[in-house]
């Protein structure tokens, strides 16, 4: 199956304020319509401290509409609106969004630690 994976680029000096603007984000989508969405990474960038890439996938949920265009669904959504506003306040400057399509995606089985 296909999946598409938007990238938010960000510069901010409060994660755990990110890891919680994110978790709420996930509370929200369990009481909402599907929309292709199927979760979201928090990526510290170890080069340059306070640099953070949030990655959200996406995936196909019906076979009328592709993962990107699930995404793009979802971006149009009044509660994606005020997240985004959200994350906005309380980063430096503007985010960098990227999107991406898969082409491969190892398999894992078992525990992370011994496969």
């Amino acid at each position: 199956m296909m999946r598409f994976d938007q990238g938010i680029r960000v510069t901010c000096g409060d994660p755990d304020g990110l890891v919680q603007l994110l978790a709420e984000w996930d509370a929200g989508q369990a009481t909402s319509d599907l929309m292709g969405y199927i979760g979201t990474r928090l990526l510290a960038d170890r080069d340059e401290p306070g640099c953070y890439l949030i990655l959200a996938e996406f995936a196909e949920v019906d076979g009328d509409l592709t993962p990107a265009e699930e995404a793009e669904r979802n971006n149009q959504r009044d509660e994606t609106e005020r997240w985004a506003q959200k994350l906005r306040a309380m980063v430096d400057g503007e985010p960098v969004w990227t999107h991406y399509d898969e082409l491969y995606r190892t398999g894992i089985t078992g525990n992370l630690r011994t496969g």
